[in-house]
Protein backbone atom coordinates (compact mmCIF):
# COMPACT_ATOMS: atom_id res chain seq x y z
CA UNK A 1 0.00 0.00 0.00
CA UNK A 2 1.18 3.27 -0.80
CA UNK A 3 1.40 5.65 2.09
CA UNK A 4 1.59 9.37 2.52
CA UNK A 5 3.33 10.50 5.36
CA UNK A 6 1.71 13.23 7.38
CA UNK A 7 4.85 15.87 9.12
CA UNK A 8 3.68 15.11 12.70
CA UNK A 9 4.73 11.44 12.12
CA UNK A 10 7.96 12.28 11.29
CA UNK A 11 8.54 14.44 14.50
CA UNK A 12 6.89 11.80 16.63
CA UNK A 13 9.46 9.62 15.50
CA UNK A 14 12.62 11.92 15.67
CA UNK A 15 11.42 14.11 18.89
CA UNK A 16 10.21 10.50 20.34
CA UNK A 17 6.97 11.80 21.63
CA UNK A 18 6.00 9.27 24.11
CA UNK A 19 2.44 8.78 23.11
CA UNK A 20 3.25 8.86 19.45
CA UNK A 21 6.56 7.40 19.12
CA UNK A 22 5.92 3.48 18.73
CA UNK A 23 2.96 3.47 16.01
CA UNK A 24 4.91 6.27 14.35
CA UNK A 25 8.13 3.80 14.06
CA UNK A 26 6.50 1.25 13.67
CA UNK A 27 4.14 2.78 9.90
CA UNK A 28 7.78 4.36 8.55
CA UNK A 29 9.29 0.94 9.21
CA UNK A 30 6.99 -1.29 7.47
CA UNK A 31 6.92 -2.52 4.06
CA UNK A 32 4.54 0.22 2.77
CA UNK A 33 5.67 2.35 0.08
CA UNK A 34 6.23 5.35 1.38
CA UNK A 35 5.89 9.13 0.31
CA UNK A 36 5.42 12.69 1.06
CA UNK A 37 5.79 15.82 0.05
CA UNK A 38 8.10 18.94 -0.11
CA UNK A 39 5.46 20.71 1.75
CA UNK A 40 6.34 18.02 4.43
CA UNK A 41 9.42 18.30 4.59
CA UNK A 42 9.89 21.86 4.50
CA UNK A 43 7.79 21.51 7.76
CA UNK A 44 9.58 18.81 9.53
CA UNK A 45 12.80 21.30 8.67
CA UNK A 46 11.25 24.03 10.53
CA UNK A 47 9.64 22.29 13.72
CA UNK A 48 13.16 20.72 14.10
CA UNK A 49 14.93 24.27 14.14
CA UNK A 50 12.21 26.64 15.31
CA UNK A 51 10.37 24.29 17.76
CA UNK A 52 12.96 21.72 18.78
CA UNK A 53 16.49 23.85 18.12
CA UNK A 54 18.15 21.28 16.19
CA UNK A 55 21.03 22.86 14.60
CA UNK A 56 21.62 22.49 10.99
CA UNK A 57 23.45 19.46 10.20
CA UNK A 58 21.34 17.74 12.49
CA UNK A 59 18.57 19.06 10.23
CA UNK A 60 20.02 18.28 7.25
CA UNK A 61 20.80 14.20 8.33
CA UNK A 62 17.28 14.36 8.99
CA UNK A 63 16.47 15.53 5.05
CA UNK A 64 18.74 13.03 3.46
CA UNK A 65 16.95 10.17 5.92
CA UNK A 66 13.33 11.28 4.51
CA UNK A 67 14.66 11.75 1.17
CA UNK A 68 16.34 8.24 1.47
CA UNK A 69 13.13 6.76 2.88
CA UNK A 70 10.45 8.58 1.34
CA UNK A 71 9.60 9.31 -2.28
CA UNK A 72 9.19 13.31 -2.48
CA UNK A 73 6.28 14.79 -4.46
CA UNK A 74 6.28 18.45 -5.51
CA UNK A 75 2.58 19.73 -5.77
CA UNK A 76 1.82 20.48 -9.35
CA UNK A 77 -1.45 22.73 -10.39
CA UNK A 78 -3.43 19.78 -10.35
CA UNK A 79 -2.90 19.63 -6.83
CA UNK A 80 -3.93 22.97 -5.94
CA UNK A 81 -6.82 22.61 -8.43
CA UNK A 82 -8.21 18.71 -6.46
CA UNK A 83 -7.11 21.16 -3.14
CA UNK A 84 -9.53 23.96 -4.23
CA UNK A 85 -12.31 21.65 -4.77
CA UNK A 86 -11.40 19.85 -1.26
CA UNK A 87 -11.90 22.90 0.30
CA UNK A 88 -14.86 24.14 -0.79
CA UNK A 89 -16.17 20.75 0.35
CA UNK A 90 -14.67 20.38 3.65
CA UNK A 91 -13.51 24.08 4.74
CA UNK A 92 -10.79 22.28 5.63
CA UNK A 93 -7.82 24.49 6.17
CA UNK A 94 -5.98 25.68 2.97
CA UNK A 95 -2.74 23.03 3.99
CA UNK A 96 -4.88 20.55 5.12
CA UNK A 97 -6.89 20.63 1.90
CA UNK A 98 -3.59 20.53 -0.13
CA UNK A 99 -2.29 17.53 1.99
CA UNK A 100 -5.31 15.50 1.46
CA UNK A 101 -5.15 17.00 -2.23
CA UNK A 102 -1.43 15.63 -2.90
CA UNK A 103 -2.09 12.24 -1.15
CA UNK A 104 -5.58 11.21 -3.86
CA UNK A 105 -3.69 12.21 -6.56
CA UNK A 106 -0.50 10.13 -5.81
CA UNK A 107 -3.61 7.02 -4.89
CA UNK A 108 -2.09 7.25 -1.30
CA UNK A 109 -3.81 6.74 2.01
CA UNK A 110 -2.85 10.20 4.26
CA UNK A 111 -1.29 8.98 7.53
CA UNK A 112 -1.52 11.40 9.98
CA UNK A 113 -2.18 12.28 13.58
CA UNK A 114 -3.99 15.60 13.16
CA UNK A 115 -7.84 15.44 14.12
CA UNK A 116 -9.17 17.26 11.07
CA UNK A 117 -7.23 15.16 8.53
CA UNK A 118 -8.32 12.50 10.32
CA UNK A 119 -12.09 13.99 10.27
CA UNK A 120 -11.68 14.00 6.42
CA UNK A 121 -10.42 10.16 5.54
CA UNK A 122 -6.71 10.31 6.90
CA UNK A 123 -6.17 7.66 8.89
CA UNK A 124 -4.00 7.15 11.97
CA UNK A 125 -0.48 5.06 11.99
CA UNK A 126 -1.91 2.10 13.90
CA UNK A 127 -4.92 1.79 11.36
CA UNK A 128 -2.58 0.96 9.02
CA UNK A 129 -0.27 -1.30 9.75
Amino acid sequence: MKIFIDSNIFVAVLTEEEERFSEAKKLLNSDHQIVTSMLNLMEVRSVLSKKKNHDRAEIQEVEDDIIEMADIIIPDSSDFIRANQLQKESYAYPIDSILMAIARNADAVLATFDSELLDNGAKEPGELL
